[in-house]
């Protein structure tokens, strides 16, 4: 079946957001169903009009959600329109300039108290998993999943139920801005040294040591997040259009 997608203006605003509203419509519409595989790439930048880099970062963010799964070379539909509205909601509220504050004041109350009892709490299981995370993202400095891994295993390691739930419910909400901040200059390094240092911290059972990590940690996203500013999408249009073919 070919795909009726309304085409996205190349200079509009949060294209990627505007990619998921077409393809929810798509579900809604009976056209992408739970268990078929997406068209390729190449059809559905042309169909949207827009450039393949920002259809690819669009479909992280889906695979961040667990929306679709990568099996081989297709995309996999896994979840229903219901949940992907959802997603939506989530991808349009992390971005939001009004919420800024409040999601700034949600982490730190949470991140800081996770922290704190994971360097009470954390099994030897709980730092293997930890390290393992940190390792990932000195492999490669473009798997975003790696830092958000980092932060539900350090949730986990509470062991508190609430948090580690918790924990993975703002990572999907926060998946967009994630995938966006590794483009920017720096921000792998510095968030990577940020992410061992976390760790070593909670190793040794520094309470009063990971909680200024901790904080450090989320300063230096908010710091990323001022830079960001609103144009992200005007900013990856412009960079990405000479590299669709390749």
């Amino acid at each position: 079946m070919q795909l009726e997608l309304e085409k996205i203006q190349n200079n509009a605003p949060k294209v990627p957001e505007l990619v998921m509203q077409a393809l929810l419509a798509a579900m809604e519409g009976g056209q992408i169903k739970v268990g078929e595989e997406l068209p390729p790439e190449r059809d559905l930048t042309v169909t949207l009009g827009i450039s393949r880099g920002s259809l690819r970062e669009c479909l992280a963010i889906l695979e961040y959600l667990s929306i679709i799964e990568t099996r081989g070379n297709r995309k996999i539909v896994v979840k229903d329109a219901s949940y992907f509205r959802k997603a939506v909601s989530f991808v349009r509220l992390s971005v939001s300039r009004s919420t800024q504050e409040d999601w700034q004041e949600f982490r730190r109350a949470t991140e800081i108290a996770i922290v704190e009892l994971a360097c009470d709490r954390a099994t030897a299981e709980d730092l293997d998993q930890l390290n393992e995370s940190v390792l990932r993202l000195e492999r490669d400095m473009y798997d975003y999943m790696a830092d958000a891994e980092f932060h539900y295993n350090l949730a986990r390691a509470s062991h508190n139920a609430i948090f580690a739930a918790t924990s993975d419910l703002a990572s999907g909400m926060i998946a967009d801005l994630r995938i966006r901040y590794y483009k920017l200059p720096n921000y792998y390094q510095r968030t990577m040294e940020s992410h061992r240092r976390i760790f070593q911290a909670v190793k040794s059972r520094d309470k009063a040591a990971a909680r200024a990590e901790m904080e450090q940690h989320l300063h230096l996203v908010y710091e990323f997040m001022d830079e960001s500013g609103d144009n992200w999408d005007e900013k990856s249009e412009a960079g990405e259009t000479d590299h669709e073919n390749t």
